[in-house]
């Protein structure tokens, strides 16, 4: 792709069939997949600002011919809008509108009989959430991460609680012990280990101390039947689930022609076939909501996220397409920013 796009009076401009609307109209978004498409195009708008590059979504049914014309017509004008659609003979551009948080619907009653499913439960950001969520309900929690489950009595996790400088050194003297280099990329891929198992613990403490109940299960989401299994787990119990948090993802930022095949793959298929494996294993199953953590990338692409990016828009329309196929499921999806004391989203 960068090779052809170098070459002058190249552009890139990519067609879905959203629905006219990428996904934004009542109905919902219409061959979701193409939320991917749309997610990488913007993010490469990012990286390459001096090209001509849009996503041009239309309506689900249509003579191929018109969109053609329209494609080409896109190419010749208006270089500064990246998202556009055409539905009903009129063409749309995307912007952002500020409204309430409160939309009118009924929302949903947390309580103790609340069934909670939450991936990436790990994560500095999830446990914040989950926190809360415990707090409001006192329910009963699946928790899921690829993080074994943390032992309680570990002594690093304890040291990480109490003083991260000493836990550090302790890192260093085993290290030295083993007659390994203690570099500061090998200590730190160590903390960050300890304190993704305290994130994991602290996650199972806080339903804990909240009355709640707390199943956690160490889960590659891209382990088809690892995620059923424990979906049929869901199922067998209770029989449905209140809530579905979809927080597990990774990030690997590098511009495009940086990016290895296989950790683009990683970083998309964790997030949106992660989020795909799970509905498909509740097929039949009462879910009350789906809430997915997307980010600011997926919103308005970013340089070295392409990945990110795709995977992250993929949620949006995966999730605006529910109307359709699962009306009775309420969406959403948070584009998060950086957490101030946590990080990135």
């Amino acid at each position: 792709l960068y090779a052809v796009i170098d070459k002058p009076d190249t552009f890139l401009v990519s067609a879905t069939r959203l629905g006219g609307l990428h996904g934004y109209g009542t109905e919902g978004a219409t061959a979701p997949l193409g939320g991917g498409v749309v997610g990488f195009t913007k993010a490469y708008k990012r990286e390459r600002g001096d090209v001509l590059v849009k996503a041009v979504d239309f309506e689900a049914n249509g003579k191929t011919a018109v969109p053609a014309e329209l494609l080409i017509a896109e190419t010749l004008s208006d270089p500064g809008v990246v998202e556009v659609g055409y539905c009903q003979d009129k063409r749309f551009a995307i912007t952002l509108v500020e409204e309430p948080a409160v939309d009118g619907s009924e929302g949903l009653t947390l309580d103790s009989e609340t069934v909670f499913l939450v991936t990436g439960a790990a994560g500095g950001i999830t446990s914040e959430i989950i926190a809360d969520l415990a707090s409001a309900s006192g329910g009963i929690f699946y928790l899921l991460d690829l993080v074994a489950e943390p032992d309680r009595n570990d002594p690093k996790i304890a040291q990480f609680r109490s003083d991260k400088d000493a836990l550090q050194k302790t890192l260093i003297d085993e290290a030295k012990a083993a007659g390994e280099r203690p570099t500061p990329v090998v200590i730190n891929k160590r903390l960050m280990t300890v304190e993704r198992d305290e994130a994991a613990l602290r996650a199972i403490e806080t339903v804990e101390a909240a009355g709640g109940t707390a199943h956690y299960y160490s889960v590659n989401l891209l382990d088809n039947a690892a995620v059923t299994a424990v979906v049929d787990d869901v199922r067998e119990r209770y029989g449905r689930i209140d809530v579905l948090v979809h927080a597990g993802g990774i990030e690997i930022s590098r511009a495009l022609p940086d990016k290895d095949p296989g950790q683009f793959n990683l970083v998309y298929d964790i997030k949106a076939d992660g989020f795909f494996s799970l509905l498909k294993a509740a097929q039949g199953m009462p879910i009350g909501a789906t809430v997915s953590f997307s980010s600011v990338a997926g919103r308005f692409g970013n340089s070295g996220q392409t990945d990110y990016s795709a995977a992250n828009d993929l949620l949006c329309k995966i999730t605006s397409s529910l109307r359709s196929w699962r009306p009775e499921t309420k969406g959403i999806v948070i584009d998060w920013t950086a957490w101030g004391g946590i990080g990135m989203a």
